[in-house]
């Protein structure tokens, strides 16, 4: 793969490859997930041509595909569209619809393998580059592939090479770590061990330096290729050197004490006598994706989905992470002393529903014939009782990738419980107690209060001069959510009537959320209200070339509300903004 004048091995490149090694001294492959693991065809995606590559793109699904248009990269040869697209995932971690991203990306050549950073909200992918030469009087085209990377806070993203790109020769294949400063990509440049090799590199905050080679014990004299990195310490690659089960064959290194491990081939039915490759892992290991050409495909190379009832890799590091909650009293916010906390691991994966993992009671409905079916969480043994101090806060450390149910309780209140996720609730997160007596249930988070439309957009002043920024504090999402609430956007109304007004207007909207929740998740969030609220003035009518966006979560709050600090609901409410800068 890597030849540049030759046509197939550039196609090859951009979406297929993976083999294995001897020597283990510790298995980074959990056995026991194995006799669990089902392999699943997403059919709704896959067609009679070619999905390949999957990779994790926010709460998306990308991948690699092939159309029926045809595209010429030389005189004799014609090859279909290799382009990308991405996928909504469902509940059941399933695929469903295609999207297809705009021309910038999906230029007039093919595009491959690609891989997100959320904190820039950038898209980084391969794309090949043709040069034509003159070869003794004769055209000649070369062809190699190169890294682009698209910023997607634009609506029209300028797409631009990065600067590890090697003239003439195949840089492809980024995988990025969690916080997008590192990256593992292949490439078939001068002085590496086979005929593609894996490399890695740090973004300084101006372009990517430090180049190394992964050396030996990753590298092979033949093909490593399209790399992924799971928790930022296991990483995934395909191969096809001797000694796999046949054809691309994909590998699993875990990075210990500064150095990657020798690689082991990942067992049946992941892979299989046929091409298999491009495995992506979510973070509790028990769900993801892979590409396969495997017989009983609709096509030529499809999407998988695996699930298991036990994490993959038994290497997975269990990440620990301390939480603090603050106990409150639901009249009045204040914070509720010595109140008496009791936290039980559950065997359940809130993304991969498995009814064992829940105990099952039938129950009389209220019309006769009725039946009520009712899932309890089995649980593990609880950790000792814990009590708040006097304000009504206390810490405590917990698996992250674990989920709990936390059951809190004080006297003269109403108990209240609630099944936590680090992931969602993050490093410090609030429990409301209700007084005994109240008849309204307590309610942990929940969606935003109605909105009622009860100012005329018309009355909203929005001025015109270049610089100005304006605070949009009352567009209302729901909870959770990038959805805008009917009725809630009368500064939006407003903005869109200024810029219908003046065609000459471009904006720049700036999205917040609170503190409550992760970081990694708030992030996305934001990015996704930004696109709601530039969805929302492209439907009223205005051109989306006038609107860039730019998503911050939690990183730029405007009171001390911030992790660990206990707040009111009117509080993290001011945090919770857009804001909008005028440009011209």
């Amino acid at each position: 793969m890597c030849t540049p004048t030759k046509i197939n091995g550039v196609l090859l490149f951009l979406v297929s490859f993976f083999v294995p090694l001897c020597g283990i001294t510790q298995s980074a492959i959990n056995k026991d997930a194995i006799p669990s693991l089902k392999i699943y065809n997403e059919k709704s995606i896959n067609t009679a041509n070619l999905e390949s590559s999957p990779a994790f793109v926010g709460d998306k699904i990308g991948f690699v595909y092939t159309g029926n248009k045809i595209k010429i990269l030389g005189k004799e040869i014609a090859e279909p569209y290799y382009e990308l697209g991405y996928s909504i995932v469902n509940q059941d971690n399933s695929l469903q619809g295609k999207q297809i991203y705009n021309k910038r990306i999906n230029s007039d050549l093919h595009e491959g393998a690609m891989s997100y950073d959320a904190h820039q909200n950038k898209l980084f992918f391969t794309r090949v580059h043709k040069e034509t030469r003159k070869i003794k009087g004769k055209d000649s085209d070369t062809l190699y592939l190169m890294i682009m990377s698209a910023d997607l806070n634009v609506a029209k993203p300028v797409v631009t090479p990065i600067n590890l790109n090697v003239e003439n020769y195949s840089v492809c294949h980024p995988a990025l770590t969690s916080d997008g400063k590192t990256m593992i990509y292949a490439s078939d440049k001068t002085g590496g061990k086979g005929k593609s090799d894996l490399y890695t590199a740090y973004f300084n905050g101006e372009e990517w330096s430090g180049i190394i080679n992964l050396g030996s014990n990753i590298n092979s004299d033949a093909r490593e290729m399209f790399p992924n990195i799971l928790n930022d310490s296991i990483l995934i690659f395909a191969s096809d050197r001797p000694g796999g089960f046949g054809g691309f064959d994909m590998y699993v290194s875990v990075l210990r004490n500064g150095s990657w491990d020798t690689p082991e081939i990942l067992p049946s039915p992941l892979n299989s006598p046929f091409d298999d490759l491009g495995l992506i892992v979510r973070e509790n290991g028990k769900s993801g994706y892979f590409a396969s050409n495997r017989p009983g495909g609709k096509g030529e190379d499809d999407i998988y989905r695996f699930e298991t009832s036990i994490p993959l890799f038994s290497a997975e590091p269990v990440l620990m992470a301390t939480s603090t909650v603050t106990i409150l009293d639901k009249l009045t916010l204040e914070g509720i002393g010595f109140a008496k906390i009791t936290l039980t691991p559950l065997d359940i994966d809130i993304n991969n529903f498995t009814l064992s993992s829940y105990n099952v009671d039938m129950l009389s409905g209220r019309d006769p014939g009725d039946l009520i079916l009712k899932l309890t969480p089995k649980k593990g043994k609880s950790y000792p009782e814990i009590t708040t101090d006097s304000f009504g806060i206390t810490t405590f450390q917990l698996k992250k990738a674990q989920k709990y149910l936390i059951k809190t309780s004080a006297p003269g209140y109403a108990e209240t419980s609630l099944i936590y996720d680090y992931s969602i609730f993050g490093s410090a997160f609030n429990m409301v107690l209700e007084p005994e007596g109240e008849e309204d249930m307590t309610e942990v988070g929940g969606p935003a209060p109605e909105v009622k439309d009860q100012v005329d957009p018309t009355s909203v002043n929005v001025p015109l001069e270049a610089g100005t920024v304006l605070v949009f504090d009352n567009i209302y999402y729901e909870y959770n959510s990038s959805v805008i609430l009917r009725g809630a956007a009368v500064e939006l109304d407003a903005l869109a009537r200024m810029m219908l007004l003046n065609p000459e207007v471009k904006v720049r909207l700036e999205s917040h959320t609170d503190s409550r929740g992760a970081a990694p998740y708030n992030l996305p969030l934001s990015l996704d209200r930004a696109t709601a609220a530039r969805q929302y003035l492209t439907k009223i009518g205005v051109d989306e070339d006038r609107i860039t966006i730019k998503g911050f979560g939690e990183s730029k709050l405007r009171n001390e509300c911030k992790d660990n600090v206990p707040c009111s609901e009117s509080k993290h409410k001011y945090n919770r903004r857009t804001e909008v800068i005028i440009e011209k």
